[in-house]
């Protein structure tokens, strides 16, 4: 028979807490848990008169047995009897468990021996006839009876006694059986003598009762204990008596149960100590025969120990019934014997290798009762007694048994003798106590937490094509009646690598309950068949009950769950427990299915906890099935059921100890039913994520089918594992257009046709080729990155004399102000250096560097920001008038419109108010920093109030009044310095909005305007005092560009460095600032200017900011700051949230050590600000990240960062969209020129659904005003989300006209391009025009002499623009993209035949001896000479694009991403050819 191929690796199976629990030294048996008695180690009180079930007494009253024994059932010893000391024994007063514990832990005990030969050789010195046998009760009897050696113990009961007492005295047995091997109704049936079998077990009992008790009496320290012998009946349950019939059967299992549970009572009436199921052949009856034990102990509440001994039949080491010992331990150690073993059919020499492996798998007690030898041609037995303990010997050499006697051919002598042999050595100690495990048999054993499958995954394999929903063919053969080929499916499950069989017979149209009885007794008769365990499952809980009666193996029923209610639950699983039976229990309860992860978890739990707490079920015996749901259907609400699944699982496992997570794995994929090799690689995908890392132990699968990950086509991996975890929308329809592709695949396969072409899908990524500075490690940062001032990067201290600063630009702002004459000169700052202490945590302006200070602050603690002046404002005019009369004060009376409202006028009319807010922040919040009144300060908003000439005042006027209370609460106390952050809000007008509906393209507002009126705003914050500039409540990035860029150039012209903060303002739970930009995007446009400190505030209350801080945090590179609002507005426009309640919300990030500064926004007043200081005290700062290799970080509306992507076809590329170049696109031309911007969009919009990263815009035509042109793309293409999400690279010849792009852009752009053509200092004019804007830039390799062609001469003119770029414009070198000029192949011309090659190896050079750049270049130059033939340019690009990305490190090229080809792509004979290309010419 075929058998899987072993597995090349073996993986390691998910470990959980409770797995790594050492081996523990086992005390005693496992006891029965279901038990209180036994649990508790109750002793027997042996009144069995008290025991009154109805069952019971039923048995009785109808027994045969004589009146005047009826009432002799009682055996209770008084408890003064003997000693309370061990080894002596009363019964009613000690445990027998403790007491055969102690025992066979300290000394192997000795059994009997033959029954039925002592019997035999009785009749050969005395007439033991039919005479005999019948006694005088039984004289007219109507059928033969002699060989009924039970009957004898009514009808020669001195026989038996004298036997037994021969057993204790001359053999020195500890425990008797007694003679009830066949006392049942159905082995007396021979004997037409059914009613007798209470009675017969009753005088067995009794007989051997009577003399162990006067044995015992001779010598109480060597009790005698008797063992009620259950044999196995002449019937069989799982073997047929017809050769022609496999699924007859002579008997039932409730027959079964049903005469053993009468053969119980008697034998407990009569007196036994512990019950025996010996001579087990068959262990389905052994396993009716424990369940009718099991029924007498739960009506009548003892502890009655359990023995169990089986026999294998001859050398195969398997009982009649196919088993091995180890699959007949795991049938039936539910039952928690106290001792298991075997006996009979073998002499002891022959049984060693049996013994060894059961003393190898028993967690109890082990036994063992030979025969003496092997049957002789008579029948006899021939081995002396010398000579079967001998055979014993080895037994107990071995330490393998607690227990031994002698079965057919031993008598008293041989028991003697084993005796005297067994006396030498000690019994077998108990092994350790480990982790319980799912045990399961089937012919043969198997331990589910040990297995691994053909794949080598910790998995057990559940064949599920012998269940009708499983397979189409089963359910043909089931409705036909063909059993025989249904065997065939059940046969080819095994062996193609199915561990456990599931069989399911539901359908509405057969009788389930006959076809699976059918089934199941037909399948335990095929050995390649039941030999594995099997899986009964139903939805009906009646059919899997009657399958289960006919498995003599350890088996799965499939399922229950709370579905049914809580009641009928428990009665099931206590019904299944009863059978030995592991169980799934289905995620279902009463109000319906488990879908999502939390679902799952609570109805697991809830069910763990009944099953394990209510009915004592052993929790290694459960498995949950937390419902394997179908995805990939198009539904939203099904995208997760793999994600939920997988969670769901991990979850359950660590919630609930040793259970085991099954599922119908073919669910998950039924969307994609009909193309197998689809559906296996999402099982498999599903698989090795569910098995590895969250411990799925069990699944329902075609064993045959599965693939092991490894060996799914990479690129379908991908898909796998984008719709397994739901990780992109557009997963399932991805899938699909797979799965076309498959079935195409077949259909051209069965028609003879050639393949299809593939659909891409996601291709694998490719690594990036490393340079020596990639491989450099992160190192810990010491402060924010720099910027490029010499001042900052020296740490110079700012002079606070800005009286210095006389840069026509300043001064001209000065002389124009409002500002009174007698405070003009008031613009210095400095203090004298010993003012305060020159260590931490003083500070004295002009002496120490704030970058300095700020960085060791906020590296130390958690530094406290103020709450909303506007708030302040409002709650004053509440207790104060502050009217319009008050907001104009004295010098604006006359003043032409209204400006109340106006809160930063109050810094001239009222500076009182505004001092009065900034100390009740300062005193009463406890605040670090204090943000001036200065939020529209700007001559754009106070535009409003016909107050734009007044611009500078303000700002100098609510820094000066800040700077003054800072200065008095310093002084107060030194060690904690106050500082003044110049806020500087948006403005009321945005640079990347329309003010018009019908026109996206109108502004009402340019960038360089808003750079000249923050400008002044600069001005005015640091001739006032400022310390800091907190450009704040960025609702579009444009604005803050400008307002930085102002800041860039104030800083420039007075040689200072001034600590910067940023404060982004995300309007929703989308995440989004107004303009559109996510936070990361954000960042990524304004990192450039590399604040100190940037972060989140306004819109939202902290809760609502939570995974958005978060992921500033993550993107940050310096400090983070966040001032959210006290909640959401109530419907009055207010902020509800008290200070307790702000904080409490606040201290998540706190906890997650994201922050490094926290105040408040809208709402906020002093008192909530203390609150947050107090909480914050609590915590530490956001330690900076560590430095890292810096990249090319870009941004739309989403950012990118070049060194991570990879393109549609794998390559670590960015692709750059050709198609909005004129020059590319000869119907984008039409379009521009035309003016038909809309459609224009339209083609951006399909470079990014096709692949581009990036949206090359060219508007190069000497026939169009190229100027207008690009402003008015851009401004149209940022107000559009599908295309503004990208980056864009801005083209053009002319200089003038990316500028003016690029003024319109508030993402991270590209400049395409600059070059040495201009002369070196025009190119850094250029170059640090370009870095101001924070703009990354191509450099073509061009100079003064002209363009690069050769290798050469592209990396000498690329080094030289590296070395001035880095150098004297302090340009980041990773945002530098060469263009080492792809120049046409294939021309004809000798000279141009290598340029391939050139670009290639220059490419490779440049990036070595320029670290960090990028390469670039126009793709599509290359095979110009070819042009019209798509396939042969797109051909050569692929094999160029390969050898230029991957083995030179090429990092960015201007294509059309739809006709992008791999490599792999291309026809063999034209990639050969393409390759030819770029070989070294001679």
């Amino acid at each position: 028979m075929s058998t899987p191929p072993e597995p090349a690796k073996l993986y390691p199976r998910k470990k959980f807490a409770y797995d790594d629990v050492p081996p523990t030294p086992t005390k005693e048996p496992p006891l029965p848990l279901w038990s209180d008695a036994a649990r508790n180690h109750t002793s027997n009180p042996y009144t069995y008169s008290e025991v009154t079930a109805p069952r019971i007494q039923g048995i009785r009253d109808r027994s045969t047995l004589p009146a005047e024994k009826r009432n002799l059932i009682d055996y209770k010893q008084p408890t003064d009897l003997y000693p309370t000391t061990f080894p002596h024994f009363v019964r009613g007063r000690d445990s027998l468990r403790s007491y055969i514990t102690e025992w066979f832990s300290t000394k192997i005990a000795i059994y009997d021996g033959a029954m039925g030969t002592m019997i035999q050789n009785y009749a050969k010195k005395n007439k033991l006839e039919e005479e005999e046998y019948r006694g005088d009760r039984f004289k007219d009897w109507t059928c033969n009876v002699k060989g009924n050696n039970d009957m004898l113990s009514i009808t020669q009961p001195q026989i038996i006694q004298g036997i037994y007492r021969q057993y204790l005295e001359e053999g020195g047995s500890n425990l008797i059986g007694t003679n009830t091997f066949s006392s049942t109704t159905i082995a007396m049936g021979d004997y037409e003598m059914e009613p007798y079998a209470y009675e017969l077990n009753y005088e067995g009992a009794r007989l051997a009762r009577d003399v162990c008790d006067e044995v015992t009496a001779k010598d109480p320290t060597k009790p005698r204990f008797v063992v009620g012998a259950i044999g196995p009946t002449n019937r069989t349950a799982s073997i047929s008596p017809s050769v022609e019939d496999p699924a007859a059967r002579n008997v039932t299992f409730d027959e079964l149960v049903d005469t053993y549970f009468e053969q119980v009572v008697g034998l407990m009436d009569g007196g036994a100590d512990i019950l025996m199921v010996e001579t087990i052949f068959d262990t389905l009856n052994a396993k009716a025969a424990l369940y009718a034990i099991q029924e007498y102990l739960e009506l009548s509440g003892l502890d009655v120990p359990i023995f169990i001994s089986g026999t294998l039949v001859d050398q195969s080491g398997r009982t009649l019934s196919g088993q091995t010992g180890e699959a007949f331990y795991a049938s039936i150690r539910h039952t928690k014997p106290m001792c298991v073993g075997l006996n009979c059919a073998l002499g002891a020499k022959h049984m060693v290798p049996f013994v060894e492996r059961v003393s190898k798998a028993a967690e109890c007690f082990v036994l063992v009762y030979s025969n003496a030898g092997l049957p002789n041609v008579m029948g006899g037995y021939d081995d002396t007694p010398e000579v079967m303990a001998e055979d014993n010997k080895v037994f107990f050499e071995n330490g393998w048994i607690n227990m031994v006697g002698g079965c057919c051919g031993s008598t008293p002598p041989h028991i003697k003798a084993i005796r005297e042999m067994a006396e030498k050595f000690k019994p077998r100690p108990l092994p350790p106590t480990t982790r319980p495990k799912m045990w399961l048999s089937g012919l043969e054993d198997l331990k589910v937490e040990d297995v691994h499958n053909h794949l080598g995954l910790p998995f057990l394999n559940v064949g599920e094509r012998c269940n009708i929903a499983g397979s189409i063919k089963f359910k043909k053969l089931m409705m036909a009646g063909d059993y025989g080929s249904a065997m065939d499916i059940a046969k080819k499950q095994v062996e193609d690598g199915a561990h456990v069989i599931d069989i399911n017979v539901d359908d509405g149209l057969l009788d389930g309950l006959a076809a699976m009885q059918k089934f199941v007794k037909i399948a335990v008769t095929e050995p390649e068949i039941a030999k594995a365990p099997f899986m009964l499952d139903a939805s009906k809980f009646e059919i899997v009950m009657a399958g289960l009666k006919w498995c003599q193996g350890k088996c799965i029923v499939n399922s229950i769950s709370l579905k049914v209610g809580e009641e009928l639950f428990i009665e099931h699983a206590t019904l299944l427990r009863k059978h030995g039976a592991a169980v799934v229990v289905m995620a279902f309860d009463e109000q319906g299915q488990a879908a999502t992860e939390e679902e799952k978890v609570r109805i697991c739990k809830r069910s763990y906890d009944i099953l394990v707490n209510k009915v004592r079920f052993p929790p290694e015996d459960i498995v949950f099935d937390p419902n394997v749901l179908t995805i990939g259907t198009g539904l939203e609400e099904h995208a997760n059921y793999g994600v939920d699944f997988i969670k769901a699982t991990k979850r359950i496992k660590e919630e609930c100890p040793y259970v085991k997570i099954s599922g119908g794995i073919s669910n998950l994929s039924f969307g994609f039913r009909g193309v197998t090799k689809i559906r296996e690689s999402i099982h498999s995908v599903f698989l090795q994520h569910a098995i590895l890392e969250s411990g799925m132990d069990v699944g329902i699968v075609n064993a045959k089918e599965m693939l092991a990950v490894d060996d799914i086509e990479p690129d379908l991996r991908e898909l796998c594992e984008n719709l397994v975890f739901n990780l992109k929308p557009e997963a399932t329809d991805e899938m699909l257009d797979r799965t076309s592709f498959e079935r195409a695949v077949m259909d051209a396969k069965k028609n003879g046709l050639p393949p299809p072409r593939k659909p891409r899908g996601n291709m694998p990524k490719l690594p990036r080729l490393k340079f020596s500075y990639d491989e450099v490690d992160p190192v810990p940062a010491s402060e924010p990155p720099l910027p490029i001032s010499d001042a900052a990067l020296n740490h110079v201290p700012n002079p606070y004399t800005y009286s210095a600063i006389t840069h026509e630009k300043v001064k001209d702002i000065r002389e124009k102000s409002t500002l009174p004459a007698e405070k003009r000169d008031k613009i210095d700052y400095q203090l004298s250096p010993e003012t305060y202490p020159e260590c931490y945590p003083y500070f004295v302006r002009g002496r120490d560097s704030l970058r300095e200070y700020i960085t060791k602050m906020f590296s130390t603690k958690i530094a406290l920001y103020d709450g909303a002046m506007g708030t302040m404002i409002q709650n004053y005019a509440k207790k104060n008038k502050l009217e319009e009369e008050e907001y104009r004060g004295e010098r604006f009376k006359d003043w032409t419109c209204n400006v109340k409202g106006n809160n930063d006028m109050l810094s001239i009319t009222q500076p009182q108010i505004i001092q009065g807010i900034y100390r009740q922040y300062l005193v009463e919040g406890g605040s670090d920093l204090i943000g001036t009144n200065t939020f529209s300060s700007t001559t754009i908003a106070m535009g409003d109030y016909e107050m734009e000439p007044y611009a500078y005042e303000l700002n100098y006027e609510g820094a000066r009044l800040a700077r003054e209370v800072c200065d008095e609460l310093t002084a107060e106390d030194p060690s904690k310095p106050r500082f003044v952050v110049g806020a500087i809000g948006p403005t009321n007008r945005t640079a990347s909005i329309s003010p018009s509906v019908e026109d996206p393209a109108a502004r009402n507002v340019t960038f360089d305007e808003l750079v000249d009126t923050y400008f002044e705003q600069v001005v005015g914050l640091m001739d006032g005092g400022a310390d800091i500039l907190m450009v704040e409540t960025i609702f579009d990035t444009l604005n803050a560009k400008a307002a930085l860029y102002a800041i860039g150039e104030y800083l420039e012209f007075s040689g200072l460095d001034v600590p910067i903060f940023i404060s982004g303002t995300l309007v929703d739970q989308s995440g989004r600032t107004l303009s559109g930009q996510t936070g990361e995007a954000f960042y990524a446009s304004i990192r450039h200017t590399k604040p100190m400190c940037v972060g989140l505030n306004c819109a939202l209350g902290a809760k609502h900011m939570v995974p958005f801080v978060e992921r500033v945090s993550k993107a940050a590179e310096c400090f983070v700051l966040v001032y959210s609002n006290a909640g959401l507005p109530n419907v009055m426009g207010g902020y509800d949230d008290t200070p307790e309640v702000m904080a409490e919300d606040n201290k998540v990030f706190f906890e997650n050590g994201w922050i490094n500064m926290v105040g408040g926004c809208c709402g906020s007043t002093p008192p909530h600000i203390k609150a947050i200081r107090e909480m914050a005290e609590k915590f530490k700062p956001r330690p900076l990240p560590p430095t890292t290799r810096p990249k090319m970080w870009l941004s739309g509306l989403e950012d990118l960062k070049v060194e991570d992507v990879h393109n549609h076809l794998g390559l670590p590329f960015l692709n750059v969209g050709e198609r909005c170049n004129i020059a590319g696109s000869i119907k984008f031309k039409k379009l521009i020129m035309a003016g038909d911007y809309g459609s224009a969009m339209d083609i951006a919009k399909k470079q990014v659904e096709d692949g581009a990263h990036v949206i090359d815009i060219n508007v190069d035509d000497g026939l169009l005003d190229g100027l207008a042109a690009m402003q008015k793309f851009v401004k149209i293409a940022v107000t559009e989300p599908e295309i503004a999400k990208a980056p864009f690279m801005l083209d053009a010849s002319k200089f003038e006209i990316v500028m003016a792009g690029l003024k319109w852009c508030q993402g991270k752009c590209i400049v395409n391009s600059i070059s040495l053509k201009v002369g070196e200092e025009l190119f850094i004019e250029h170059a640090t025009l370009l870095r101001k804007h924070g703009a990354a830039v191509v450099v073509m390799a061009f100079d003064e002499q002209g363009q690069a062609a050769t290798e050469e001469e592209k990396v000498r003119i690329c080094k030289r623009s590296y070395d001035i770029l880095v150098n004297k414009v302090r340009f980041p070198p990773e945002d530098i993209v060469f263009d080492p000029n792809v120049l046409t192949i294939g021309t004809g011309l000798e000279e141009h035949a290598n340029y391939g090659v050139d670009f290639i190896n220059a490419t490779k050079r440049i990036k070595e001896e320029c670290p960090y750049v990028k390469i670039s270049g126009g793709i599509s130059n290359l095979s110009f000479g070819f042009r019209g033939v798509t396939k042969i340019r797109e051909s050569i690009h692929a094999v160029f694009l390969h050898h230029a990305i991957l083995d030179a490190g090429m990092d960015v090229g201007i294509v059309n991403a739809k006709e992008m080809l791999a490599t792999g792509e291309v026809e063999p004979e034209l990639r050969k050819a393409a390759d030819a290309l770029f070989q070294p010419k001679p």
